[in-house]
């Protein structure tokens, strides 16, 4: 009977790490594929401007390759027939010769440049393409997976009558949360990467002319050591908001009194945030809910509400935590809510994150009227 009781333990521990262990890779996985996309929307966008530059750099060539071939015919007249033009004219015209083929080797330098850059690029999205079609692949197994491991089989098994009805279920859980990422991937795709990869290139030109004109590959450096600077800031600002690791150290407040400043600043929208009740370190499961439905909140206010305002309350309570977001925007049918044409994906996100924590979520909103969102957390 004891020999019965240990095992029974020693099971419990290798299903709650087993839990532990599939939650983290199927996390890491979805970020992953979320990286992945990320910076495939961003190629993409990408090659075209790098086509677009290549076109203007053609034109370009061919200008100067005219010009070039007219410079040539000038330095021939003026070697021929050297007695009849002056000193003056004649070093004008090597100096003119000389800068038009300096200029025309940088501008084809520059197009092979591109031109690579674009090879590679094309080639990378590629890679991209497998990537993804991998992660999302490995992630749906995992999130199936791990509705079996943390629910109750027996009364899921009632609900869902075979294998596929428990993985079209899953594959809806990780679509909402794809959306979830989506407009915090917004952010990069003409952020950082794009800076990062015009400093190089141009780091590339100067490297070509840093002989034949030192002043401006100074004057050009110290504009890169802006960008950088300027660059270095806004990687900052979006690994804050992808995660939030402050949460720890800083807690739940803070943060948020961090993040609605910056939303705040980035928008124009005005937003209160008031804490009530007595504060109390909450489990990070909960800490980490509740600002990714903040973030959620904000970012649909953003891009839907059309709002000047908004009223965020934490209220903290003995045996729960409340979460109360208004706004004065345009607001919707909540009929629609759960309709794809409704385009409240984030709703149903935070609708689905709230309920893993056996939370509850009220949603308010006409057309017209603004929108609240009323939030409970039950606290173990």
């Amino acid at each position: 009977m004891k020999k019965r009781r240990l095992d029974a333990k020693h099971l419990e521990n290798v299903i709650k790490t087993t839990i532990e262990a599939v939650e983290k890779g199927h996390e890491e996985t979805f970020m992953i594929a979320e990286h992945a996309k990320k910076e495939y929307e961003r190629l993409v966008k990408e090659i075209e401007r790098v086509k677009e530059r290549i076109a203007e750099t053609i034109q370009t060539v061919d200008k100067l390759e005219k010009q070039e071939k007219a410079s040539r015919y000038r330095l021939m007249m003026v070697s021929k027939e050297f007695d009849k033009y002056s000193e003056e004219d004649i070093k004008e015209a090597y100096d003119y010769a000389r800068e038009i083929q300096i200029r025309l080797t940088l501008e084809k330098e520059r197009e092979k440049q591109l031109r690579e850059k674009r090879d590679e690029m094309e080639r990378s999205l590629k890679n991209m393409q497998d990537i993804i079609k991998q992660a999302e692949r490995v992630s749906l197994q995992m999130g199936v997976a791990l509705n079996f491991l943390k629910g109750n089989l027996q009364e899921l098994s009632e609900k869902l009558t075979d294998i596929n009805q428990k993985q079209l279920f899953a594959v809806q859980i990780i679509k909402v949360q794809e959306e979830e990422r989506r407009s915090i991937a917004r952010e990069i795709h003409d952020g950082p990467a794009q800076s990062i990869a015009n400093v190089l290139l141009q780091l590339e030109v100067l490297e070509k002319i840093h002989e034949s004109d030192p002043h401006i590959v100074k004057k050009e450096l110290k504009e890169l050591k802006e960008l950088v600077r300027s660059t270095l800031s806004e990687i900052r600002k979006i690994i804050f908001n992808l995660r939030p690791s402050a949460l720890d150290d800083l807690g739940l407040e803070a943060v948020t009194r961090r993040y609605c400043a910056e939303f705040q600043e980035d928008t124009g929208v005005h937003v209160e945030f008031i804490v009530m009740g007595d504060k109390v370190k909450l489990d990070s499961n909960v800490e980490i809910t509740l600002f990714r439905v903040i973030q959620e909140a904000l970012s649909n206010v953003k891009k839907h509400a059309r709002a000047k305002n908004v009223i965020l309350k934490l209220e903290f309570l003995r045996n729960a935590v409340n979460l109360h977001i208004e706004d004065d925007g345009v607001g919707f049918d909540p009929e629609k809510l759960d309709q794809k044409e409704g385009g409240h994906f984030g709703l149903i996100n935070i609708r689905e994150r709230v309920n893993l924590l056996k939370g509850t979520v009220r949603i308010r909103s006409e057309p017209g009227r603004g929108t609240s969102i009323y939030i409970t957390i039950p606290l173990s």
